[in-house]
């Protein structure tokens, strides 16, 4: 049994691709070993810790910025969770990494990076900021995991760290069911994630809008979203413009919804989207896919067959495609499916 400890700067019940990611392996590892999580106390209701599936959840307090979460205390108390580890896993972009990075060299722990995706605040001196915060971290790692080398190559940042670097599919983990949400309309277009600016949700929009009106939009997923009031007060007036779009929040089974609609779009247009997780998940539940063409979100699709890729910002390439998958009907897709078993959580945490 190994000691193992994990940071991440948003756990649940924070929903995102990196939170899910980090659940799911911190989880299933909890399963052989002793796991322990250090994140954030982003909600002033959370406990400081907490066990949750056998995983011991330490939330250390702070302030928000920004999309980011300062920890004041985090040298601290990362030092004795990193003193009482043998492994240290450590999820980038965070700020923290530094300080698990740091403690793990002083200490002689191993030390494994998950870097998920480019930390992009639309600054490039913020971004060159953070990027420096990063360096130690990618420099003592022993192993830099990534989601796909679709993904990173011709990144400078991983450039001087090719020999550690292991490409490994996000854990994807679906609850069968077959369960629908009653949703009215002829063709129905799904969205699943946060409403955030690097998701592209007004291409989805605009989009939307040069289809028919027997066709309707419903878009789903968490309401708890940091650092994104501007773009969802904007994303919302667009919503009220059109009666044939729906906001239904948060669902308990992702497969429900995914069995309701004709396919889930991915409109995603910035290096914060890495891969895509939820359009595994669709095409694990046999729903076809849509997203754009950029590297790392377009792979689901190019691995499996099961749906279409658009030029990335075009909404009138993303309209002609939804109209295509909606007319060539699930079935179609299906029977095109391949490589499915890429797209597995215990895949995942054994490499």
């Amino acid at each position: 049994m190994k000691r193992i400890l994990i940071g991440v700067t948003y756990y649940y019940p924070y929903i995102s691709g990196v939170s899910v990611y980090a659940k799911i392996l911190a989880e299933e590892l909890g399963k052989n070993n002793s796991v322990e999580i250090i994140s954030s106390k982003f909600q002033n209701k959370l406990k400081k810790e907490e066990l949750m599936n056998k995983v011991k959840i330490n939330r250390v307090s702070g302030c928000q910025i920004g999309k980011g979460f300062v920890m004041w205390q985090y040298p601290i108390i990362s030092f004795k969770k990193v003193k009482e580890s043998e492994i240290v896993n450590c999820h980038l972009p965070s700020i923290e990494s530094f300080w698990l990075a740091l403690w793990a060299k002083i200490l002689k722990k191993k030390l494994i990076v998950t870097y998920h995706c480019r930390f992009d605040s639309g600054n490039k001196f913020v971004n060159f900021f953070i990027e420096l915060i990063h360096m130690p971290a990618l420099f003592w790692a022993e192993k830099i995991v990534v989601n796909s080398l679709d993904y990173v190559k011709g990144n400078n940042l991983l450039n001087n760290y090719q020999d550690k670097i292991v490409e490994i599919f996000p854990p994807i983990k679906i609850k069968k069911s077959s369960e629908k949400i009653k949703i009215d309309g002829k063709y129905k277009v799904g969205y699943l994630g946060r409403i955030s600016k690097e998701k592209n949700i007004e291409c989805l929009i605009s989009a939307f809008a040069k289809l028919p009106k027997d066709y309707v939009l419903v878009l789903a997923g968490p309401e708890i979203i940091v650092g994104e009031k501007r773009y969802q007060k904007n994303i919302l007036n667009l919503i009220k413009k059109n009666k044939n779009i729906l906001k239904i929040g948060e669902i308990d089974n992702p497969v429900k919804f995914f069995n309701s609609i004709d396919c889930l779009i991915l409109p995603s247009n910035n290096p914060l989207e890495s891969f895509g997780m939820v359009a595994a998940e669709a095409i694990k539940s046999g729903c076809p896919v849509i997203t754009s063409d950029i590297p790392g979100v377009r792979l689901p699709v190019k691995l499996s067959g099961m749906g279409e890729l658009f030029k990335s910002n075009s909404s009138d390439e993303l309209s002609n495609k939804i109209a295509l998958v909606c007319k060539n009907g699930k079935e179609f897709y299906r029977e095109k499916a391949k490589n499915l078993e890429l797209f597995d959580y215990k895949k995942t945490v054994n490499e």
